[in-house]
């Protein structure tokens, strides 16, 4: 007993110094813990409120933001007819005369690489009677002809077959080129235009964007792999409420499920770098995806204020098989349908009770896009009550002298021909 009750005093001591140990080691965790619990307590009764004030202030916002006919003829003017929009990239196009069209808020382009290997811009309309000239969302061809009255461009937009028209006097083939749209590739590739008829502001500066390319190694050796316009029943605005439409880690798990040894792959994982994205004001953005030598580019190009048309275009780092790629290409395009259709969903919901802003998705990122989009409009709408009319960037000044006057008589006349003897033409 007397041992057993001397022995008792060093037992307690052990295990109170056994205690003290362990607790001294688990302190900084449980601080951290504590703080970061506390933090994230603290972020939630705060970030309601910021958010609360947030949608306070959507007063600002038409309550039609979302579905506004009217609003959306504004942002045309405002945004898409004197921004610069990053539309693809310079590894898209691989040959003399790859093209690339699309159908922005009406205004119809297309990107084209010339024999000098530059990619420029032009209006997808003929000279002759303004009808399209390309059709096709991608394509090659180094004439593109118009099926109208036959009227042909090269590659650099100039004129270079005009049946019936060369014998007219006065007729000047290189008055009829196409209308050319101002287009700038930076250092890393990527394309940009401006369809401003008389440019007024200079090319946006790409700091940001080259950084995220520089960081990435997104250049000009990328090749790409695949791409396609998938269409969107909602406001292409609505779209930029979510940061990313496809997650990265639903790409990143998509990849690890074709590896055949993942535990590997996990490890030399933790070693690169992580997936990131970019967005580029008005509806562009770029992404990277860890664990893939693949990134990729997308854009809500709006159709009308009900439709958009979201872009993506996937690309592989230089010696890298295109096929090690095809398979992010192929998830890419089903998780953005997944994506679209609960946008289109959610849009439903928003568009029957007339579009108001007041949405409990909204967070303070995205506040700041949608405020972005409004600064412009509202810019704009001051210039137009400014001039007491409508201001129109895009549009070109009509050419009125006497041999401009005489193409068109004989346009007119071919039409009356053409359409008393072959009826309605289709093509």
């Amino acid at each position: 007993m007397e041992s057993l009750s001397s022995s008792l005093p060093t037992t307690v001591l052990i295990a109170t110094l056994t205690a003290l140990f362990f607790l001294f080691r688990a302190w900084p965790r449980l601080v951290s813990w504590n703080k970061s619990d506390s933090n994230l307590k603290s972020t939630d009764h705060t970030s309601k409120p910021i958010i609360s004030e947030a949608v306070s202030k959507e007063s600002d916002f038409p309550l039609t933001w979302w579905v506004d006919s009217e609003l959306f003829e504004l942002e045309r003017r405002a945004i898409f007819s004197k921004q610069w929009l990053l539309l693809s990239h310079r590894s898209r196009f691989a040959k003399v005369g790859d093209y690339q069209s699309f159908d922005i808020a009406g205004f119809s382009i297309f990107l084209i690489q010339g024999k000098d290997g530059e990619v420029r811009a032009f209006h997808n309309v003929c000279r002759h009677r303004a009808y399209t000239v390309i059709k096709k969302e991608s394509g090659s061809s180094a004439v593109l002809g118009c099926r109208y009255h036959g009227w042909s461009y090269n590659t650099f937009g100039q004129l270079i077959k005009a049946p019936q028209f060369d014998d007219v006097p006065g007729f000047d083939r290189s008055q009829n080129s196409l209308f050319e749209v101002h287009s700038h590739t930076n250092g890393s590739g990527f394309v940009f235009i401006n369809l401003e008829a008389d440019l007024s502001s200079e090319m946006i500066s790409a700091g940001p964007l080259d950084t995220f390319s520089g960081r990435n190694g997104l250049d000009t050796t990328s090749k790409w792999v695949g791409g396609k316009a998938l269409m969107g029943e909602f406001n292409w605005k609505f779209g930029l409420r979510r940061k990313e439409l496809v997650e990265a880690v639903k790409l990143e798990r998509e990849t690890s499920r074709q590896n055949s040894m993942p535990l590997v792959m996990k490890l030399i994982d933790r070693f690169r770098r992580p997936s990131e994205s970019l967005s580029t004001l008005p509806f562009s953005s770029v992404h990277t995806v860890n664990g893939t030598e693949c990134w990729y580019s997308l854009s809500l190009i709006p159709i009308t204020e009900r439709k958009v048309s979201v872009r993506y275009d996937v690309y592989c780092f230089k010696n890298t098989a295109p096929f090690n790629c095809e398979y992010i290409s192929q998830a890419l395009e089903k998780f953005l349908n997944e994506a679209i259709h609960e946008l289109e969903t959610e849009y439903q919901e928003c568009a029957s009770g007339a579009g108001v802003v007041t949405s409990p998705y909204l967070d303070l990122q995205e506040i700041d896009a949608q405020k972005h989009i409004l600064d412009q409009v509202k810019a704009h709408s001051k210039i137009e009550k400014i001039h007491g009319a409508e201001v129109l960037p895009a549009v070109r000044k009509p050419r009125n002298n006497t041999k401009f006057q005489q193409a068109e008589q004989l346009c007119k006349e071919l039409d009356c021909l053409g359409s008393s003897s072959h009826g309605d033409l289709s093509w």
